[in-house]
């Protein structure tokens, strides 16, 4: 399942993407892919609030897919379309959330993600809503994005008593 959905992002991405620009959006990309890996590292002995299940893949073969293809290119997209009126932006925000909370959601019912430690859907919601617009500060404002993921990053692991 990790297999066919990284090729529909591929596809998503081919066809949505900016590719004549893709450069701009790289240091956003490896943001966000760092930001998987940090969570991994963080969490990966004892004390993951999701968790990506094994497939056709290991799980660190997963996580790659995931981290280096998936990930990476959900953000290229969202940025390449960003619009410019703040409404519209709102409106897009709402539609990145729900597409990706259906992912989540139909990926939890497949057991391909599963929840621990208190985290739920509805924590996933409170996450990609901080996440977006976490992707365009970064698009915008490297270094606030940064000081701001440490203090959000501190706080999550506050919530969930990992500190």
């Amino acid at each position: 399942m990790h297999c066919i959905f990284a090729v529909l992002v591929i596809i998503f991405s081919y066809a949505k993407g900016d590719w004549k620009n893709w450069e701009k959006y790289y240091p956003t990309m490896l943001y966000i892919s760092l930001s998987s890996f940090v969570y991994e590292f963080i969490s990966h002995s004892h004390f993951h609030l999701w968790e990506l299940e094994k497939s056709l893949f290991n799980l660190m073969g997963v996580h790659f897919i995931h981290n280096l293809i998936i990930n990476p290119l959900i953000c290229f997209v969202f940025l390449s379309r960003f619009p410019n009126q703040f409404r519209h932006q709102i409106v897009y925000y709402v539609k990145w959330i729900g597409l990706l909370l259906a992912a989540e959601w139909i990926a939890s019912q497949f057991s391909i993600l599963t929840y621990h430690n208190g985290w739920n859907l509805w924590w996933s919601f409170l996450f990609m809503v901080i996440m977006f617009p976490m992707i365009r500060l970064h698009y915008v404002h490297k270094l606030w994005a940064l000081l701001l993921s440490v203090i959000i990053s501190a706080i999550y692991l506050f919530l969930f008593d990992y500190l």
